[in-house]
């Protein structure tokens, strides 16, 4: 939608309605005197609660009230929250209570102190002893001010963290530039850097996502976003903990920020603005938030430099192509160059003699990736962001074994012209995640699985050749991969042969997109042993009425039906056993969710998005027979 199809979307809401409206965490004046207009005042009663840190802001936004600082916890409150965070619902044991007390009482009625300080606790010995150390460490700091006690509580934290996990720490305040973290790009900046050893019994991910797990158990990170599945998404530090952060990695000389201008929002306090003439940095990490002309105009350049990662600022500068030539002579010992915002029409050689790189991030206008790529032999993860058409990789991606992650963010295809040089090609056991490759239907795609082995995570776009044969009207050889856990499916093309899924049984997500299938060839599905995420989408299965079978689906834990034409679903309890979550999303012929499903003693939630006014009824009678199902509906309809 435009902006202004928005706010008239907004209005129309809220007009003639009583309407509460939360602004959590406001940190300047614009995005308040933005939406202030959109919020009609019909005097009913309604109410905005804005919520900062900055007094003067919320002095520069009071309405109708004066702001309302918020008060400590008291000492009791404290302990109260202690004790929830370390135990949970169990008591502390009676001789940890007043050590306990103690260490509550020091964190002078700080929230993000006492959570902080609770992470740390958890990961402590259960002794007297230890609690002592804690309660000890926190008396020697003998500063009144109650904030900078607070900072000193989340720095007791920090120093108390494993090595290991420190500079996994950092790296959150460097990718701070918008609040959310992406997890998958938080860890492969954490590989590419070398933070995650290699153990035998678990993946280099693996173990990532345990450092992660770590760091939020320990209350220095939140989750902002889960995937279907419930692992994580997406995350980010606390605004207290990032100045914690921000500080660290200028104590610590962990990252050199560089920024162009000083209202760059990017949190850190910057040493170089507006700068004429060629840059030179002597710092082996360099985080540099710039517009992008500036930035290639002065050709920085860092004979130690190891890792490059740019920010462009959110201005309204043309995103025209950009010479990026200079890094290969400026920049020679880079591991990790992250250039996914700077434009650019052809993939330039020089990048290619880059030969220590681990982490390759470019974006543009580019249509393929020159055979010279394969000189990287050290690289582990190539980000192409395109921005139109399709994007060729040369047979020579073959060699390059030390892959893991491969992600096109466009319609990639592999070159296979030349047969005689794809006898010589390498398998790629260690790459795990691939995106967004083009298979096309038949045996074609089997030469291509052979040499994924150990793919864990594949999107992928299916296409049907001219070719009319049967051989090219069947489903790829997707069964090849025998340790695939994720897998996005695009169809393009006629209906499969005989709707006929070759999946291997190692399937946990499954996202289907445009098949066109009737719904009785969905059981090959619903026979995944291991199933437990299933994302229909844009006509994946065509047809008015779903008869669901017995025996399938036993595991799947999360199902999405969107834009479906989908009218009549039969089911009930037992054809989905333990379904957690539930999403409909513009199935707008759809009569009613099955009223069975109030009987699924796992579900949890219910999600209503743009569907006929009989399902969002059918789902609050689900909530209402059961009592604890969360229903959440996104209506067609305004309705005072």
């Amino acid at each position: 939608m435009s902006d202004e199809s928005l706010e008239l979307e907004l209005i129309g809401c809220l007009q003639e309605n009583r309407y509460l409206i939360v602004m959590d965490d406001v940190w300047d004046v614009k995005a308040w005197k933005y939406l202030k207009d959109l919020l009609p005042d019909d005097a009913n009663g309604s109410r905005i609660l804005l919520t900062c840190r900055l007094f003067d802001v919320a002095w520069a936004i009071k309405r109708h009230s004066d702001p309302h600082p918020l008060r400590l916890l008291s000492d009791e409150e404290s302990w109260m929250l202690l004790e929830k965070k370390v135990f949970n619902d169990n008591n502390c044991p009676q001789e940890l209570v007043e050590t306990g007390k103690e260490i509550a009482r020091q964190c002078k009625g700080f929230p993000i102190a006492i959570v902080a300080l609770a992470g740390l606790l958890r990961m402590t010995e259960l002794s007297r002893d230890s609690w002592t150390n804690v309660a000890e460490a926190l008396v020697s700091q003998i500063i009144d001010d109650p904030q900078t006690r607070a900072y000193n509580v989340l720095e007791l934290s920090y120093n108390h963290l494993p090595e290991n996990l420190k500079p996994c720490f950092l790296y959150l305040g460097v990718l701070q530039e918008d609040k959310d973290i992406l997890v998958s790009k938080l860890i492969r900046f954490w590989l590419a850097e070398g933070l995650i050893p290699k153990t035998e019994a678990k993946s280099l991910e693996d173990v990532a996502e345990e450092f992660l797990m770590e760091l939020i158990n320990r209350g220095l990170v939140i989750i902002s976003k889960r995937r279907s599945n419930g692992r994580v998404k997406a995350c980010r530090p606390q605004p207290l903990i990032i100045d914690l952060c921000m500080a660290k990695i200028k104590e610590e000389n962990f990252f050199q920020p560089y920024a162009s201008f000083p209202s760059s929002g990017y949190g850190f306090e910057f040493d170089f603005f507006h700068q004429t003439g060629p840059l030179q940095f002597a710092s082996y990490r360099l985080a540099v938030y710039s517009n992008r002309n500036h930035f290639v105009q002065s050709r920085p350049s860092g004979a130690g430099t190891r890792s490059l990662v740019f920010f462009a600022s959110k201005d309204s500068e043309p995103r025209w192509p950009y010479d990026i030539s200079f890094i290969l002579r400026n920049f020679k010992l880079l591991k990790v160059l992250d250039f996914e915002c700077i434009n650019i029409v052809s993939f330039p050689v020089e990048i290619s003699m880059l030969i220590q790189l681990r982490y390759l991030a470019i974006g543009g206008y580019l249509t393929s990736i020159p055979q010279s790529i394969a000189n990287l032999r050290k690289l582990e993860t190539l980000v192409v962001k395109g921005l139109r058409g399709k994007i060729v990789l040369p047979n020579t991606i073959w060699r390059m074994t030390s892959l893991r992650h491969l992600h096109v963010s466009i319609h990639v295809t592999l070159d296979s012209d030349d047969e005689e040089e794809l006898e010589d090609c390498f398998v790629l056991e260690n790459l795990v995640s691939f995106s967004r490759l083009s298979l096309p239907c038949g045996g074609d795609s089997e030469w291509t699985m052979k040499r994924l082995p150990n793919l864990r995570k594949l999107s992928c776009i299916i296409f049907q050749r001219q070719d009319s044969s049967a051989n090219h009207n069947q489903f790829p050889s997707l069964n090849l991969l025998c340790h695939l856990e994720s897998l996005k499916i695009f169809y393009y093309g006629y209906h499969l042969n005989n709707g006929e899924f070759n999946l291997p049984l190692t399937l946990k997500q499954l996202t289907l997109s445009n098949f066109h299938l009737p719904w009785s060839c969905i059981s090959a599905i619903g026979r995944l042993p291991n199933l437990e995420v299933l994302k229909l989408r844009s006509e994946a299965f065509v047809g008015r009425t779903w008869d669901m079978v017995e025996e399938e689906f036993l595991n799947l834990r999360f199902l999405s039906l969107d834009t479906l034409d989908i009218v009549q679903w039969n089911a009930s309890c037992d054809h989905l056993p333990r379904l957690e979550t539930l999403v409909l999303q513009n199935c707008r012929e759809l009569r009613k969710i099955p009223p069975d499903f109030a009987d699924i003693s796992t579900l949890e939630i219910i999600e209503v998005n743009w569907c006929g006014v009989f399902v969002e009824i059918s789902a609050r009678h689900i909530r209402e027979a059961t009592g604890d199902v969360k229903v959440v509906i996104r209506s067609l309809y305004w309705r005072p």
